[in-house]
C-alpha cells in the first residue's frame, strides 16, 4: 500500500533536526536521502527507471530529507554553460533555475525559524552534452559550476576544505551551527571527474563517506546488503543504498524495498556493527524512511537497544498461516537434515534452543541434536533449503529475530539478508527475501 512519508508523522518534517538532536554529534545521525534528487516526475513513469522521485527537492527537504544524490549534467559553453540533473541518457531538472535555489529557499526558510538543519548534497557523474564535446567536463564547466555553488550556497556552506579531518564535521553538534548548513560532497568516477576547480568548501566523497553499493536485483538482495554492510570506520560517515535496479518495475520496486526499512530499522537497533548514517531510497513517500532515521538519530548509532526482542529459552517455532512448527524432518540428527514444518507432536526435535550471540543475532539449536539453524552451503539466493548444522559461529547460522507485532517474529539471517519462510507440512523450510507474508511471520511457544 503506497503511504507518505509526512501523512504518519507526528512531528515537525520541516526541522526535524533541530528540535531532536541538536546535541547529539554528526556520526551517530542517520540522514534519510533520496536516489536521483533531481529526476522528478509528478506521476512515475513505469516502468521506465529514469525518474527516482515525485517530488521536487524543496518539498523532500521540507518532508525531512536530509541528503541528496545529483547527478550534473552540462550544457552549452562559456558564459552560456548551464547545468541539469541526468539519469543514463535522460535529462532531468535545471539546477541553476530549480533544484539548487530550490535547496536555497529551504535554508533561507530554516534560517528565519532559527533552526539548524544539516544537509549534504552529493555531486557526481559530471557529464557535458555538448555536441563538440567528449563527454567529460572541461575547464569552463568546472568554472561554471564552482560559481553557481558559491553564489548559492556560500553563506551556508560547511567548509569541508578548511576542515582539519572528518572529525571536524563528524564530532559537531547542530547545536554548534550558526543556522542551516550544507556540506558538498564531489564523487569522481573516472580520470576526467577530476575537478579544474570546485569551491573550497567542497571536498571528494570519498574522504568522507564509506559507501555499499549492493546487488540491487531483487529486494531481498537490499535487506540482505543492509545486514551484511559492516561498517565499523570511525573517521567516515557510512551510507546504504536502498534501491532497486532496472529492468524492475522501479516504481512497484521501490515499494517492496521500502516495505523492509522497519526490518532493517530493527536489526540495526540491536547490532552495533550497522551503522546507516546516510540511507537513500527511491520514490521517498512511499516509505516510512524519515520517521526510521529520526528514530536511529535520537537513538544513536553508537548504541544498542537495551531489551533483546526474545528472551533466551526452549520454544517451538510455529508459522503464522499453517499453525505447523518448525522440526528436524523424522528427528534425524545427522550433519545436513532438512528442517521442515509439521504438526507439534511434543518431541525435543520439534523443540529449540533460541540463544543470544554476541552481535544481537540468535542461534537456534535443536533440542535433540544440539545442532543449528543453517542456510545450506551459505546460499544467498531465495529458496536455499534450511537445515541442521554443528555450530561453527558463521553469519549463515546466525539469525536477527524482528518482531512484527501482535507477539509475531521474522528471523533474518545475517549472512543472506534474506527470511526463514515456510509454505507446508512435510516441505523443507527455506530462506526467501522478505514480503510480509504469513509465511515468513512465526510465533514462539516456551516449552
Amino acid at each position: 500500500m503506497t503511504h507518505t512519508a509526512t501523512a504518519e508523522s507526528s512531528f515537525e518534517t520541516k526541522t526535524w533536526q533541530t528540535d531532536a538532536v541538536p546535541e547529539t554529534p554528526v556520526r551517530e545521525l542517520s540522514f534519510p536521502g533520496t536516489h536521483h534528487a533531481a529526476m522528478v516526475a509528478d506521476e512515475p513513469d513505469s516502468p521506465e527507471y529514469y525518474d527516482c522521485q515525485t517530488r521536487d527537492v524543496y518539498t523532500q527537504l521540507s518532508d525531512g530529507i536530509r541528503f541528496l544524490d545529483v547527478r550534473v549534467e552540462s550544457q552549452g559553453d562559456g558564459a552560456g554553460t548551464v547545468f541539469y540533473g541526468h539519469h543514463a541518457d535522460e535529462t532531468g531538472q535545471s539546477l541553476d533555475e530549480t533544484v539548487f535555489p530550490k535547496i536555497a529557499q529551504y535554508l533561507s526558510e530554516v534560517d528565519d525559524a532559527g533552526a539548524s538543519e544539516l544537509i549534504l548534497l552529493k555531486l557526481s557523474h559530471f557529464y557535458d552534452s555538448g555536441a563538440f564535446s567528449d563527454d567529460a567536463f572541461e575547464a569552463d564547466d568546472w568554472e561554471a559550476l564552482s560559481t553557481l555553488l558559491t553564489d548559492t550556497f556560500g553563506a551556508y556552506a560547511f567548509d569541508l576544505g578548511a576542515a582539519s579531518g572528518t572529525d571536524a564535521l563528524l564530532d559537531a553538534t547542530l547545536s554548534e551551527f550558526d543556522g542551516p548548513k550544507i556540506a558538498i560532497f564531489y564523487r569522481t568516477l573516472t580520470e576526467h571527474d577530476d575537478p579544474v576547480s570546485l569551491p573550497d568548501f567542497t571536498a571528494p566523497w570519498a574522504d568522507w563517506v564509506v559507501s555499499s553499493y549492493p546487488d540491487t536485483a531483487t529486494p531481498g538482495d537490499v535487506l540482505a546488503n543492509g545486514v551484511r554492510n559492516d561498517h565499523t570506520e570511525t573517521d567516515r560517515l557510512g551510507e546504504t543504498q536502498w534501491i532497486i535496479r532496472a529492468p524492475t518495475d522501479l516504481y512497484s520496486g521501490a515499494q517492496q524495498t521500502n516495505a523492509m526499512l522497519p526490518l532493517y530499522e530493527q536489526v540495526v537497533s540491536v547490532a552495533l556493527e550497522l551503522n546507516p548514517n546516510l540511507i537513500r531510497v527511491d520514490y521517498y513517500e512511499t516509505s516510512d524512511i524519515v520517521p526510521i532515521c529520526r528514530r536511529l538519530s535520537v537513538a544513536g548509532l553508537d548504541g544498542t537497544s537495551d531489551t533483546p526482542p526474545i528472551s533466551e529459552g526452549i520454544y517451538s517455532v510455529h508459522s503464522v498461516e499453517t499453525g505447523n512448527v518448525i522440526e528436524v524432518s523424522g528427528g534425524d540428527i545427522t550433519d545436513g537434515a532438512s528442517a521442515v514444518e509439521a504438526d507439534w507432536t511434543v518431541s525435543d526435535h520439534q523443540r529449540f534452543s533460541i540463544q543470544p550471540t554476541d552481535d544481537g543475532t540468535y542461534r537456534l539449536d535443536a533440542v535433540h541434536s544440539d545442532k543449528v539453524l543453517d542456510v545450506e552451503n551459505e546460499g544467498t539466493e531465495d529458496a536455499v533449503d534450511i537445515i541442521q548444522w554443528p555450530w561453527t559461529g558463521n553469519a549463515n547460522q546466525r539469525w536477527y529475530a524482528v518482531s512484527v507485532g501482535d507477539d509475531r517474529y521474522a528471523f533474518i539471517n545475517k549472512h543472506s539478508g534474506h527470511v526463514l519462510d515456510g509454505e507446508q507440512p512435510g516441505v523443507n523450510v527455506h530462506q526467501w527475501h522478505w514480503e510480509g507474508d504469513p509465511n515468513q511471520q512465526w510465533t514462539l511457544q516456551s516449552r
